[in-house]
């Protein structure tokens, strides 16, 4: 479980995330892990907990949370996140 944003006593403008590169990036050599940064607002489910593994509504590419382990987030519910 993520952090919950009453916690957060500085809240910025994006969250970072990670996740590993597709097959097709491989290929054509863009085989590093890719980051991006989402809203911090959207980083948030309706309980206030942070979304640790999510799936972005723009690329449909599962991001994990730069804040915790993998071990943590590979586990986690997958959970939706809106791009604007």
């Amino acid at each position: 479980m993520g952090i919950h944003i009453s916690k957060c006593q500085i809240k910025p403008e994006t969250l970072a995330y990670w996740r590993n590169p597709t097959k097709e990036e491989i290929k054509f050599g863009y085989g590093a892990i890719h980051y991006r940064d989402f809203d911090f607002e959207s980083c948030f489910n309706d309980n206030g907990f942070q979304k640790v593994k999510v799936r972005a509504s723009d690329d449909g590419l599962i991001y994990y949370s730069c804040n915790d382990e993998y071990f943590t987030t590979s586990t986690a519910k997958l959970e939706k996140i809106e791009v604007n």
